[in-house]
């Protein structure tokens, strides 16, 4: 095995233990913080936490703690904003969301604010939630800060109109499952030479789509 396959597979196993955390993660904070003042509080802690990690100097020791603090973070401010904003605007940003993050990744979209994000390794390695290998100790990167805060609005949102544990486990479940999609995909693709990554956001919000529709 390659060692860019290697790295792939590391990636890709650190990545589905990272998500089924975060998506156990959101759905507490979903189900049991439904109290405005403390998810306004949460809100405001995590944007000011964010604003200051990314603004603090580059620092490789700190990555993986900060990065898992800052998905935190924007798991709180992805609850609060999906139960603010009505069906329809949700439904709107997510189709926007989409098609901004696939064109972000091709020749087009490459002066999009995402790909110029992307372009930039000392802010982009802050907006990426890290794992450890367990092979040599090195953090392992496994998804972006905008995808987890972008499948918490999702799932909020969803818990808000359908008010039901059992809607939140189905979408979460379809997040799962899409991003499982994406992974595969990757697999297949990431040899290419056009090859810069994957949007992460276009499959599970299509699966999550046809539920939307449900509860309208």
């Amino acid at each position: 095995m390659s060692e860019l396959k290697q790295k792939l597979v590391e990636s890709i196993i650190h990545s589905i233990i990272v998500m089924i955390i975060s998506l156990i993660i959101t759905s507490v904070i979903i189900i049991d913080l439904s109290n405005i003042f403390f998810m306004v509080i949460s809100f405001i802690i995590g944007v000011i936490f964010l604003v200051i990690y990314i603004k603090k100097p580059y620092n490789k020791e700190s990555l993986m703690i900060n990065s898992w603090i800052c998905m935190i973070c924007v798991l709180f401010i992805g609850n609060l904003i999906g139960k603010m904003i009505p069906l329809a605007s949700i439904i709107s940003c997510g189709i926007a969301i989409s098609i901004v993050d696939i064109i972000s990744f091709t020749k087009i979209g490459s002066k999009t604010s995402n790909a110029k994000v992307m372009s930039n390794k000392n802010l982009m390695s802050k907006l990426i939630v890290y794992s450890k290998s367990v092979k040599n100790n090195n953090i392992v990167p496994t998804k972006g800060l905008g995808d987890f805060v972008f499948y918490t609005i999702l799932l909020s949102g969803l818990y808000k109109i359908s008010n039901s544990n059992y809607y939140l486990f189905y979408g979460a479940c379809l997040v799962f499952l899409g991003c499982a999609i994406n992974w595969i995909i990757v697999c297949f693709i990431y040899k290419k030479k056009w090859y810069k990554g994957f949007p992460a956001t276009f499959i599970p919000f299509i699966l999550l789509l046809p539920l939307f529709v449900r509860l309208i």
